[in-house]
């Protein structure tokens, strides 16, 4: 598949930003990115002491992302600060090779500003053209009402619940929300 340009937007405070597929040359910047918003974030099932990437592997995994067509990884940049990053893998096995999972994440400051909705009209934009996605799939934590409404509003359905999925430092649990997005419509 073709790259997909460089696509501006404007928040909702009419600050402007651009969504971009992330490059080799970002891994450094990405690599941060994603300790903050490991820092910051309840709503992820990675503890900070969890993530151990090197500068060199996340290098790697950019450049993984660049040479596959099922895969894509957009990142959300604000003058020269990434904002935002949206990873999507279409799924490897032959049977269910027409859906794929994402994950997203906005760093604390630009959440609620419309950064999220871009990358998620992005990933739609590039799923419409991807010759086999028929299907996005993902996982939000029952108590992550603000995505599930941003999921809901751009057409993702609820398609089930795994109970007391997560169990966090406080022994409290949170259901995991299965949802989903069909290009085809006439499938369900």
């Amino acid at each position: 598949m073709g790259e997909m340009l460089i696509k501006g937007f404007r928040m909702l405070d009419g600050k402007k930003f651009y969504i971009r597929h992330a490059e080799s040359s970002d891994a450094n910047e990405l690599l941060l990115f994603t300790k903050d918003i490991i820092e910051q974030s309840p709503y992820l099932l990675i503890e900070p002491n969890e993530y151990q990437v090197s500068f060199k592997q996340q290098q790697q995994k950019v450049q993984q992302v660049l040479e596959d067509p099922s895969k894509l990884l957009l990142i959300a940049v604000f003058g020269e600060e990434i904002i935002g990053r949206l990873d999507f893998s279409v799924a490897s096995r032959k049977k269910i090779a027409h859906t794929g999972t994402f994950g997203m994440s906005v760093s604390q400051f630009f959440r609620g500003k419309g950064v999220g909705k871009a990358l998620l009209s992005s990933l739609l934009l590039w799923g419409r053209q991807h010759p086999k996605v028929e299907k996005i799939e993902l996982e939000v934590l029952a108590e992550n009402k603000a995505a599930i409404h941003l999921y809901e509003s751009a057409g993702f359905a609820v398609e089930g619940v795994k109970r007391q999925a997560v169990k966090n430092r406080f022994n409290e649990y949170d259901d995991l929300i299965l949802m989903s997005y069909f290009f085809d419509n006439s499938s369900m």
